[in-house]
C-alpha cells in the first residue's frame, strides 16, 4: 500500500503505520481509502490478534483535509463524503480485535477521532489531541460525539466540542482522554508493551467483551447478550484452562477457543 507501513510482529500484533507526508495523514479519500481495506482485512484474519495504529510522520494525523473541502459547498457532496467516510467508522465501531493508538505529535480534528476508536491510547508526552471543528465552521464528525463522551464523560466532552478544545498529553491523562503518557521516543515501545498484554490473554474473551461495552448504553441489551458470551465463554477449552491454572497457581496457556 502506499499510504500505510504495515508490519506483522510477534504473537498476532499487527503494527499499522500511515504515511501520508504531503497531507500530514490528514483523513482524506487516500488514506481512508488504504485504511478501509487494511482493516478488513485484519479484522477477518484469525491470526490477527492485536492491532496497533499509529504513523510514520512527526504527528498522528492532523485531520480531515481542508483543502480539499471546497468543493462540499453543494449539500449532496457534502453528504457523500460523510458517507465515505462512516464506512470506515462503521467499520471501527465494529471491530472486536484490541486496538492500541500511538500518538505522537498532533492528533486534530477526525485525526483524534481516529485515534479514539482504539480502546488504548498511548501518548507521548509531547502530543496534543484537539477537537477544532467549530473554529472552521463545522460539527463534530467521525463518530466523535460517540466516542468522545464514552472515553471522558458527557459534561467533559461537550466542553470540549463546543469550546473547541485541545489537550496537552498530561492534561489528557489526568481526563482519561490518554491511558498512557511516555515520553516521545517510548511510545512504541509502550504501545508495544500493552499489545504484548493483551495478546497473552485470550481472544475470543476480548471479542466479546468488546462487543459487551459497544452495548453498555443500553442495560437491557448488554444483559441480554453477556448471557450469551459467558455462555459462549463456559464452553471453551479456555475456560477450563484458566480455572485450572488458578487453582494451580500457574500461569494459564490460553487461545484454544476462537468465538
Amino acid at each position: 500500500m502506499k499510504f500505510l507501513d504495515i508490519q506483522r510482529l510477534e504473537r498476532g500484533v499487527v503494527r499499522i503505520a500511515m504515511n501520508h507526508s504531503e497531507s500530514r495523514n490528514a483523513m482524506g479519500e487516500a488514506l481512508r481509502g488504504e485504511l478501509l481495506p487494511a482493516f478488513e482485512d485484519l479484522f477477518l484474519d484469525p491470526s490477527c490478534r492485536v492491532i496497533i495504529l499509529a504513523s510514520a510522520l512527526k504527528d498522528f494525523s492532523v485531520g480531515g483535509d481542508l483543502s480539499k473541502m471546497d468543493t462540499l459547498a453543494d449539500p449532496k457532496a457534502g453528504r457523500q463524503r460523510l458517507l465515505s467516510a462512516h464506512r470506515l467508522a462503521r467499520l471501527l465501531i465494529a471491530v472486536d480485535k484490541p486496538m492500541i493508538a500511538e500518538v505522537r505529535g498532533y492528533a486534530m480534528g477526525a485525526g483524534a477521532g481516529l485515534a479514539l476508536f482504539c480502546d488504548t491510547v498511548v501518548m507521548g508526552d509531547g502530543a496534543t489531541l484537539g477537537f477544532p471543528f467549530p473554529k472552521v465552521g463545522l460539527a463534530p464528525d467521525f463518530a466523535i460525539a460517540h466516542t468522545l463522551p464514552r472515553r471522558i464523560g458527557f459534561a467533559r466532552a461537550r466542553q470540549a466540542l463546543l469550546y473547541a478544545r485541545s489537550f496537552k498529553a498530561s492534561e489528557a491523562l489526568a481526563i482519561g482522554l490518554a491511558d498512557d503518557v511516555v515520553a516521545d521516543d517510548q511510545v512504541e515501545a509502550q504501545a508495544h508493551a500493552r499489545a504484548m498484554e493483551l495478546a497473552a490473554l485470550p481472544s475470543h474473551a476480548l471479542a466479546l467483551t468488546k462487543r459487551m461495552l459497544e452495548r453498555s448504553q443500553d442495560p437491557l441489551s448488554v444483559l441480554d447478550f453477556e448471557a450469551t458470551a459467558q455462555s459462549l465463554c463456559f464452553a471453551t477449552e479456555d475456560f477450563r484452562e484458566g480455572v485450572a491454572a488458578f487453582r494451580e497457581k500457574r500461569k494459564p496457556g490460553f487461545d484454544k477457543a476462537v468465538v
